[in-house]
């Protein structure tokens, strides 16, 4: 019969609702202008996500994902919690006495087993050792709002296109991604998922090999152009 480890009170509520927990792209960073910094221990334990000031090499902001002991969890919520406003340099630093000192319910009694927070030294060495590799990816160009068109200003395709009903358009798309998939001869489905005003087509793919899927996007773009030359499609990921 195994027992559940056993974790202080602080501990508990923070694996039960945890602070910090979550994860950042590079999107995330690249739209704040800071570097990704994402590293695992050799445990499995968990994964930190820190966003850096590559200049001064202070945490911005950080957050966690954990998948090992239930003592992970509470310990990198604490970790995560510590770093944010220090250089890498110094969070690296920190001790596991240190992090588990925001999880003790007396300042005397570990929050868990020491051994449980052995990773933690693992994965600070693995940050500091990885920051040198963060770059700074360039800050992404926004899209433009799409603003509806005044019927005053409609071309002869927007009159043949804009008054449809969604069901029509939908029906008119399907009906040349079929042709346009018959004419390649491929046997994959396809199916209109989202039909936007900015006229974005959104296709859901099925049985296609991802490495297909840029080719039928780049064919079914240029046969919707005959319904209308703004029509654009793209994958649903």
């Amino acid at each position: 019969m195994t027992t559940t480890p056993l974790l202080s009170a602080k501990a508990q509520d923070r694996l039960r609702k945890p602070r910090t927990r979550g994860a950042f792209q590079p999107l995330d960073a690249a739209r704040r202008q800071l570097g990704l910094l994402a590293v695992s221990d050799d445990r499995g334990q968990g994964r930190l996500y820190w966003l850096v000031n590559l200049d001064t090499h202070i945490i911005d902001d950080a957050r966690f994902l954990a998948f090992g002991s239930l003592a992970s969890h509470p310990l990198l919520d604490a970790l995560t919690e510590l770093v944010r406003g220090r250089t890498v340099a110094d969070a690296c630093r920190l001790t596991f006495d240190q992090v588990d000192s925001l999880l003790r319910d007396d300042p005397l009694t570990p929050s868990c087993d020491p051994a449980d927070g052995a990773f933690l030294h693992d994965l600070l060495t693995r940050a500091e050792a990885t920051l040198p590799e963060v770059t700074l990816l360039p800050k992404p160009v926004e899209k433009i709002v799409y603003q509806r068109k005044r019927q005053a200003d409609w071309s002869p395709a927007d009159q043949a296109w804009l008054p449809l009903s969604l069901l029509k358009k939908i029906g008119k798309i399907d009906g040349v991604v079929r042709r346009a998939l018959a004419d390649l001869g491929s046997t994959a489905e396809a199916g209109v998922e989202g039909l936007h005003d900015d006229f974005r087509i959104v296709i859901k793919f099925a049985d296609v090999p991802p490495e297909q899927v840029p080719t039928l996007v780049a064919k079914l773009t240029e046969s919707v152009h005959a319904v209308h030359p703004q029509l654009s499609v793209e994958a649903l990921p």
